[in-house]
């Protein structure tokens, strides 16, 4: 599943109820980190308002700068499909950080099991 579009149609027709979490890895370009990361502090802030947000971490990797990871982790699919839904993350986020990509990004959606 590495393909955000994927990621709606499995929590719109899925039977399971419980906690789900979504790993993101991006690729930005150099040119754009610091605008990357100010965008991720909004994306941090504006989320973690939204109802069923259980952890949202953004992190940098080990090994390049120019790769990030986001950690969620949401109370129902239910949630997530929300949050995917909201205008801030349709009309600000990917609006503005798919051109900053240097490729696309890698998605992980999974229950989470405790």
């Amino acid at each position: 599943m590495n393909n955000i579009v994927d990621v709606p149609g499995w929590l719109k027709s899925t039977d399971y109820r419980g906690p789900v979490g979504l790993t993101v890895k991006c690729y930005i370009r150099p040119e754009k980190l610091e605008e990357y990361r100010a965008l991720m502090k909004e994306h941090l802030d504006q989320t973690m308002t939204e109802p069923g947000v259980l952890h949202f971490k953004f992190n940098s990797d080990y090994e390049s700068d120019n790769i990030f990871w986001l950690v969620e982790e949401w109370e129902s699919p239910e949630a997530l499909l929300t949050h995917l839904s909201t205008t801030w993350f349709r009309d600000q986020y990917l609006v503005r950080s798919i051109p900053m990509s240097l490729e696309p990004s890698q998605r992980a959606l999974y229950k989470i099991n405790n």
